[in-house]
């Protein structure tokens, strides 16, 4: 199946030409003019069967590799660092196990073993767990940190070093550049929290976090629960059994904090 490509300010778009959306990646004009010389497809035959895809090109001008996250992660690192990661038995790695997704966010270079024991465990335990937690982690190219997000459709409770607990949403954990131990610790974290509901602060390897306390809202009995309501001239999304997290966005900032 042929895909059409277009673009905003921020992303490039892969879509069937009947309108439907297969994929994107990061805008920017000098990956533009690279994926916008070729043509792009995705097997039809593979969606009929349900099985996993990716987005590809026929031509061979990437060095001869053709799927689209190969060709990004080849735009940002260069041939040079991409050739020795498959040589040393590398992977790219889609942190969501979205095919689709290759924003430079969401790719990384990890060990194959790694990628392996990543698809048995955690990217089917993270799906199961979404009740209670929306986990991810993204990586800034610039820096090359790393961030582990938490979103938590429970009411949940952490305790501080000063021995308080505070009712979270939002847990950001920021990690050097190292994908094992952000894989480990994002691992753990959701095998503690669905196996046991918590976690130990302490035992996690990140250099910096930032936390969203919760805000409590109380309804009637009967009243209808709505999706959000407006806090301080702010839209709040309420959190229910209707509404939940998919998936907290970086903080960018959070990265540029020298740890």
């Amino acid at each position: 199946m042929t895909l059409g490509v277009s673009h905003d300010e921020s992303r490039i778009y892969f879509k069937q030409e009947q309108g439907s959306f297969f994929g994107y990646t990061d805008y920017t004009h000098e990956l533009w003019k690279k994926i916008s010389s070729v043509n792009w497809y995705v097997s039809q035959a593979d969606i009929d069967k349900g099985n996993k895809t990716y987005i590809y090109t026929g031509s061979s001008k990437f060095d001869g590799y053709k799927k689209l996250h190969q060709v990004v992660m080849i735009h940002w690192y260069g041939i040079e660092k991409f050739t020795e990661a498959y040589e040393n038995d590398f992977i790219v790695e889609h942190h969501d196990n979205d095919a689709f997704n290759c924003l430079i966010e969401n790719l990384s270079f990890a060990p194959n073993s790694v990628n392996l024991a990543k698809a048995h465990t955690y990217d089917k335990e993270r799906k199961e767990a979404l009740p209670l937690v929306a986990i991810n982690f993204f990586k800034d190219f610039t820096t090359q940190k790393y961030q582990i997000t938490l979103g938590f459709n429970k009411d949940f409770k952490i305790r501080m070093k000063d021995g308080t607990e505070k009712g979270v949403t939002v847990i950001r954990l920021v990690y050097n550049d190292d994908f094992r131990i952000v894989f480990q610790d994002a691992s753990n974290l959701l095998y503690n929290l669905t196996k046991y509901l918590k976690f130990d602060l302490s035992k996690l390897q990140h250099i910096d976090m930032e936390i969203t306390e919760s805000k409590y809202i109380f309804f009637s009995n009967g009243e209808e629960i709505p999706a959000g309501i407006e806090v301080d001239g702010k839209f709040v999304m309420v959190l229910s059994d209707h509404t939940r997290l998919v998936s907290v966005s970086p903080n960018k900032n959070l990265y540029k904090k020298r740890s």
